[in-house]
């Protein structure tokens, strides 16, 4: 057992070091990847989710408030159409990216932070929240694209070095966002009610932008490759370039629908769970620790079912498993936190396979030749759709605003609404997605998992020839 142990442990050094090397050019640019992913997990736990509702919350912004802010980066997005006409001047982008980058943070973290500190009125709190964020991610939107560009050359063209790449990225990732999640909650939740949590919720902010410029240092040590020569484009054919290539507009309408659908209740069902349900800082985020926790113990069923049923199959087939839990969510009452646990449990196991299949989503048909503007294409529609459906979400909770509807005894806010209507898109897509699968997913993909079926059929044959009797499971398939 423990030389089975050993044997493991080296071939996943030797998978790591075969990705992540500082040794050339294209592996250090993923270390440099992973470092930049570890370091955002660490400071995203304290300026977005749960603890950057909890900032609005201390300030005034009611539900509505928050629904408001939480879309106003998905307008702005709208900028990016002009990401290739800018981007293309340069030869050289990654200083000018990480400024915008720098930029961006200043007014994320910084200006928000402060702004309160001199206006007192909610109202025209919220609408210098909507200015400042607006400016920033209006300048994000354009120079985003560029770091994404810059950093697709290192990922690897082989599939299942990919998949051991992205989900590698995601484990370290999660393992620093929980840890640091677990903490910061603790220290929240310990003076809950008192005017010290918001001081804490301040500090953690402040302490999040020294821990950008960290990230902003790491990503200046990344080598920057030459850019294919890219043809020069109109802004009209950002929108009809990718019409020119139909599985990578596939995946695009794939991204765009399930952008759609993830924030119908992005921000407010953080808001539905603190001051509806009265559900705690550290309860809320134990569930996400509970993520890295199945992540780690289920990573190798959900490789083996990417390698058998493709990225897109495994992603649908996820999907379906999830939509149960959305019916839960609708029923759950304050003082039920069990039925919560149970429901959020469920909905981070199948998350694992949701994040690493919609990971590679974008990048499985990228075209290579003028891929900017192919990015600034998805940017914009992922984007958009996740506005509409804020707004969608936004208008549907402000129907019954704080005040909820009783029924059969049951409290009912309006926003738990959105579970239901999440549900039904669900059942939508994943019916398409595991039938047509095939016409979203890669040739060479198609060809390998064809493959893996023949060669499973002629053992099957051969044992079945020799009177053997064999366990099939995806571990020896």
């Amino acid at each position: 057992m423990n030389l089975k142990r050993i044997s493991r442990f080296n071939d996943l050094m030797l998978s790591l070091k075969d990705i992540y090397s500082p040794k050339n050019d294209d592996s250090k640019g993923r270390l440099i990847s992973l470092g930049s992913s570890v370091m955002g997990a660490f400071f995203n736990v304290f300026i977005t989710g749960i603890f950057y509702t909890g900032f609005l919350s201390m300030y005034g912004i009611s539900i509505t408030g928050v629904g408001i802010v939480t879309f106003i980066p998905y307008i702005a997005s709208c900028f990016s159409v002009f990401s290739s006409s800018v981007l293309e001047r340069f030869k050289k982008r990654k200083w000018i990216c990480l400024a915008a980058r720098l930029y961006f943070y200043a007014m994320y973290i910084l200006a928000t932070t402060l702004m309160p500190q001199f206006v007192h009125d909610p109202d025209q709190r919220l609408i210098w929240f909507i200015i400042i964020l607006f400016l920033a991610y209006s300048v994000a939107a354009v120079f985003n694209p560029g770091v994404t560009a810059w950093f697709y050359r290192f990922y690897p063209e082989d599939t299942q070095r990919r998949t051991r790449y992205i989900v590698y990225n995601q484990i370290f990732s999660s393992i620093i966002s929980s840890a640091v999640l677990l903490i910061s909650s603790l220290i929240t939740d310990s003076v809950s009610g008192s005017p010290l949590q918001n001081q804490i919720i301040l500090f953690f902010r402040y302490f999040a932008f020294v821990l950008v410029l960290i990230d902003i240092f790491m990503l200046s040590r990344a080598k920057e490759y030459p850019y294919p020569k890219a043809q020069k484009i109109n802004l009209a054919q950002v929108f009809t370039l990718p019409f020119h290539y139909r599985k990578f507009l596939y995946c695009m309408l794939l991204m765009f629908v399930w952008n759609y659908n993830s924030n119908l209740n992005n921000g407010i069902w953080n808001y539905h769970l603190l001051n509806h349900l009265g559900f705690k800082y550290t309860l809320l985020n134990a569930m996400s620790i509970a993520y890295t926790v199945i992540l780690l113990l289920t990573q190798n069923v959900w490789k083996r079912l990417l390698y058998r049923y493709s990225w897109v199959k495994t992603f649908g087939l996820s999907v379906l498993i999830f939509i149960p839990t959305e019916f839960i969510m609708f029923v759950i009452q304050p003082g039920q936190a069990w039925l919560w646990v149970l429901a959020s449990i469920i909905q981070n196991a199948m998350s694992v396979g949701m994040n690493f299949s919609y990971s590679n989503i974008l990048y499985m048909n990228l075209p290579e030749e003028n891929s900017t503007a192919h990015i600034a294409f998805n940017t914009i529609g992922c984007n958009l759709f996740a506005f509409l459906g804020m707004m969608t979400g936004t208008f549907v909770s402000s129907l019954g605003g704080d005040t909820p509807r009783v029924f059969m005894g049951l409290n009912f806010w309006a926003v738990q609404y959105t579970t239901l209507m999440r549900a039904f898109v669900m059942l939508a897509l994943s019916i398409v997605l595991i039938k047509y699968w095939k016409s979203f997913t890669r040739n060479e993909d198609i060809r390998m998992i064809d493959l893996q079926k023949e060669e499973l059929r002629i053992r099957k044959l051969r044992a079945e020839a020799t009177g053997q009797k064999r366990r099939f499971s995806f571990r020896n398939a």
